[in-house]
């Protein structure tokens, strides 16, 4: 029996969703760099779920669902991986100036 093209791609989001999970498990956040050599493939698919986020609430076609999105945001997602870039106090910045 051959899976449809749909099955397979619902068995590997969950399979990513997974492994994302785990990644929170092991570093505390679910901030997974786009070239993270440890797992490339969830790296990219990190990045594609937040592409895809983007088209979904611009009303544009997208692949992800409402569901997939809720799932991920109750895990903790960033969906915009700048909003997690730390800005140096004025005392770092001026030993990194001083530098």
């Amino acid at each position: 029996m051959r899976l449809s093209k749909s099955h397979k791609f619902n068995k590997l989001w969950q399979r990513r969703y997974e492994e994302l999970k785990q990644f929170k498990a092991k570093t505390g956040h679910c901030r997974v760099p786009s070239r993270f050599t440890e797992n490339k493939a969830l790296g990219m698919w990190v990045s594609v779920q937040r592409r895809e986020y983007k088209l979904l609430i611009t009303d544009q076609p997208s692949h992800i669902t409402i569901e997939r999105a809720e799932a991920l945001n109750a895990i903790g997602f960033v969906w915009k991986a700048t909003a997690y870039i730390k800005p140096l106090d004025d005392e770092a910045w001026q030993r990194r100036y001083e530098e």
